[in-house]
């Protein structure tokens, strides 16, 4: 996977473990759901400001949104 990838993938479980919404995120961070959408797709290439801002709504470090995710065992 690449760190676009990771990013997505990780987004998208984080956001979902914490309860939050599209739409309750995108607000937090300050952007549309549209924009939102395309990080936890992966075909936004974020600033490291904007990744910063998607880790304090996330609550957890930038560089945990760019590891590589686990393998959740079925």
């Amino acid at each position: 996977m690449t760190t676009q990838e990771n990013i997505a993938a990780n987004v998208k479980r984080l956001r979902e473990a914490k309860g939050l919404s599209v739409i309750q995120a995108a607000e937090q961070l300050g952007v549309g759901r549209q924009y939102w959408y395309l990080i936890e797709n992966g075909e936004v290439n974020l600033t490291l400001e904007k990744l910063i801002g998607v880790a304090r709504v996330l609550e957890v470090e930038p560089t945990d949104l760019m590891a590589e995710p686990t393998k959740r065992s079925a």
